[in-house]
């Protein structure tokens, strides 16, 4: 049972996750993350959209159980988590055309 309720949360986070930005969009900002199994994965998101996309995007991948990590930017250092997950990513600074993130386990 907690299996099919898992799956039916990772199928509305990939319902609701914001259409991908064309790479010439000028919001757009390519976010790269690594996984603690050391694969990358990327997605382009907008700077107006909220943190709790991308933390959708990395959900949906199944690498990771939800809410069992948090996303760290490494210089300056900065650990994003699910209290910031209604921040835009343009608040939260990650304003760059491109972002390396990785994956921290807690």
């Amino acid at each position: 049972m907690l299996l099919q309720e898992l799956e039916r949360q990772l199928g509305a986070k990939e319902a609701s996750l914001p259409k991908e930005p064309q790479a010439d969009e000028e919001n757009a900002i390519t976010l790269l993350i690594r996984m603690p199994d050391g694969t990358r994965r990327g997605r382009r998101f907008l700077r107006s959209d909220k943190l709790q996309s991308l933390f959708n995007f990395i959900d949906i991948a199944r690498v990771v159980k939800p809410n069992t990590y948090r996303l760290v930017r490494p210089y300056p250092r900065h650990a994003f988590g699910d209290g910031e997950s209604e921040s835009t990513l343009n608040d939260l600074g990650l304003t760059s055309k491109q972002e390396a993130l990785f994956l921290e386990l807690i």
